[in-house]
């Protein structure tokens, strides 16, 4: 396989094994990478739940160590010695897991701007609507089975008001005998019925263009014939391991170029379903400066901005609603001192510690040798309500 024009790779972090998947320039196509599952190279030693959980420090070292052994082996097999993009599918998408990620991330020296984490659904979004167009243009459906049962998400495009969104619906499956399947390795055939039984009723009320099975339940080398004939019954079906692995690296392609989704809002279960913008001045002219948009990954948003006040005393974000309305959200700034002939300087910074918590930071930044900082900083935290 040769590339040459830098890595740009998806790394898809499991409980126990980790998968990869690379963009080949060659062939202009993403193509799964061999990790040699056999090898303690990349199989977790320690289950990936147990990893992020310590308190001790290994939890980044175990991380790291993973994540320098896959991206070795990616350049390795691409013949690259730059890394261009990289983007982890990962299944634990709170703060504390996602920190400790991104700890290992830094361990490696990969530059920010060049990374980026995802959720599982974002993952399988990215894949669905990378291949060809008539596979989603009724929507597409993720059947995941693992030892829990059965997770379905539907991902459908919904435009309304001349706004197209990605919206996500969630439909979750169990009994003993489906769990057995797995736990025991009793084979599909056992809960054949059972299984297709769910799947009619599920697919009676979603219709889809395609649907993709996954987990370990379906890994197996055939289907049960029954189950296999009705998943294929007015719709596509595709069966693999590697979905996430792939996705993560249309992600990482998305990275250095938006297109897949330029003018679609992706409303998914971690994306935030609320805008932030403000009115500035810029050079005399009134403008709305847009600061966090509609869709975006709350865990990769962290913008810093610097202004310079006039005489005001309250900054006010505009927030625009999932339903297109909008409200303000007025943040007291007196404590900062005012200064004349447009010296007062601030910097803004905006985060989120969840996908309905922004966290935002004001500090006055003084103006060069002129005004030293006051020292004040102001702290305000917005709550979103998420709505269906």
């Amino acid at each position: 396989m040769e590339q040459g024009k830098g890595l740009i790779v998806g790394i898809d972090m499991e409980n126990t094994i980790t998968q990869a998947a690379v963009y080949d320039a060659k062939s202009s196509s993403v193509q799964s990478v061999n990790l040699a599952q056999d090898s303690r190279e990349y199989v977790n030693q320690v289950p990936l739940k147990d990893i992020i959980s310590g308190d001790d420090g290994t939890d980044a070292d175990s991380l790291t160590r993973i994540l320098n052994n896959v991206i070795a082996e990616c350049m390795r097999v691409t013949n690259t010695t730059e890394v261009l993009s990289v983007c982890i599918s990962f299944p634990y998408f709170y703060m504390d897991a996602l920190n400790a990620l991104r700890e290992a991330i830094r361990r490696t020296g990969i530059k920010d701007g060049r990374w980026q984490i995802i959720s599982k659904t974002d993952s399988f979004a990215y894949y669905s609507y990378s291949q060809k167009r008539e596979l989603s243009s009724s929507g597409v459906a993720l059947i995941e089975y693992d030892e829990d049962g059965i997770h379905c998400v539907r991902l459908g495009v919904r435009k309304i008001d001349n706004v197209s969104y990605l919206l996500q619906e969630n439909v979750e499956y169990t009994s003993e005998n489906i769990k057995n399947v797995v736990l025991q390795r009793t084979g599909l055939e056992s809960v054949e019925e059972e299984l297709c039984r769910f799947v009619e009723e599920y697919f009676l009320k979603r219709p889809v263009s395609a649907a993709y099975l996954t987990g370990t339940g379906f890994d197996a080398a055939e289907l049960p014939p029954k189950f296999a004939k009705l998943m294929v019954t007015r719709r596509k079906a595709f069966v693999g391991q590697n979905l996430f692995s792939k996705g993560a690296c249309y992600a990482a392609m998305e990275l250095l170029k938006p297109e897949l989704f330029r003018n679609v809002e992706l409303l998914l279960d971690n994306r935030v379903k609320y805008g932030i913008e403000m009115d500035i001045s810029q050079y005399g002219q009134a403008k709305r400066f847009r600061i966090v948009r509609e869709g975006t990954n709350w865990y990769m948003i962290d913008r810093t901005m610097e202004f310079v006040l006039d005489d005001i005393r309250t900054i006010t974000l505009r927030i625009t609603t999932p339903d297109k309305r909008y409200y303000d959200e007025d943040i007291d700034i007196s404590e900062i001192p005012f200064r004349e002939g447009k010296t007062t300087r601030i910097s803004m910074n905006i985060r989120f510690a969840g996908v309905d918590r922004c966290l935002i930071c004001i500090k006055d930044k003084g103006f060069g040798d002129f005004f030293k900082s006051s020292g004040k900083v102001i702290y305000k935290e917005l709550e979103f309500k998420n709505e269906d």
